[in-house]
């Protein structure tokens, strides 16, 4: 009952969106239609990404620590320094930053969040558990999916929801480029137009509670 009333709240949530992504004028659609446009984009790439740095970052090896450092930098920084020192490098290799730009640019500001996230819930798989499926004869590409899926699923769902929040919130690289995305249209604007974000952010918060139960692991 209660994901019926959330996936029903989660409707009403979505259903406005059409409207306002087909409404021509910088001021509402064409704003919010760039912005989810770039944030789908770089969720998918950050997922993808972060989910395969998590996953090599999982266990102990030499120069773990120097590897967590430097996939955390990007977080520890204000967006707009590498931001610019991203523009500066793509319009030096004559590539500009245009909407693919900027979606790259995005990815690679929320993968490192995807990749911790991903980390942290691969290592709260006790390593007992695999030598026992070893034991039982399990083959260890059997054992890694039954073990770590039911937490990697989760994780890759959390990360990708705030990987579309980061990106649907980053306006530093879209006002350097001067693109119309809807943080950067809302700035001269008032707070009238980013209002449109609460639907979304709430819906996100909706979604990542939706999928989070069927892929808990079994006690």
């Amino acid at each position: 009952m209660r994901r019926l009333t959330a996936g029903l709240v989660l409707l009403g949530l979505l259903v406005p969106l059409p409207a306002q992504l087909l409404a021509g004028g910088v001021e509402g659609g064409w704003p919010l239609r760039n912005s989810l446009l770039v944030a789908l984009a770089a969720t998918l790439l950050a997922t993808l990404l972060g989910t395969a740095a998590g996953m090599g970052l999982r266990g102990r090896f030499a120069g773990r620590g120097l590897a967590l450092a430097l996939i955390a930098l990007p977080l520890l920084l204000p967006p707009v320094i590498p931001g610019a020192a991203w523009l500066l490098a793509a319009e030096r290799l004559g590539h500009g930053a245009g909407w693919p730009g900027l979606a790259l640019w995005h990815a690679l500001l929320a993968a490192p969040l995807v990749a911790l996230i991903v980390r942290d819930a691969l290592e709260r798989v006790e390593p007992a558990l695999f030598r026992a499926a070893a034991a039982c004869g399990a083959p260890p590409e059997l054992a890694a999916r039954r073990l770590l899926r039911p937490r990697l699923l989760p994780a890759m769902a959390a990360g990708a929801a705030l990987a579309f929040a980061l990106s649907v919130g980053e306006s530093s690289l879209a006002l350097l480029l001067g693109a119309e995305t809807l943080p950067a249209a809302s700035l001269p604007g008032g707070a009238a137009a980013g209002t449109a974000l609460v639907p979304l952010i709430v819906a996100g918060v909706l979604a990542l509670a939706l999928l989070r139960r069927p892929f808990q692991p079994e006690a």
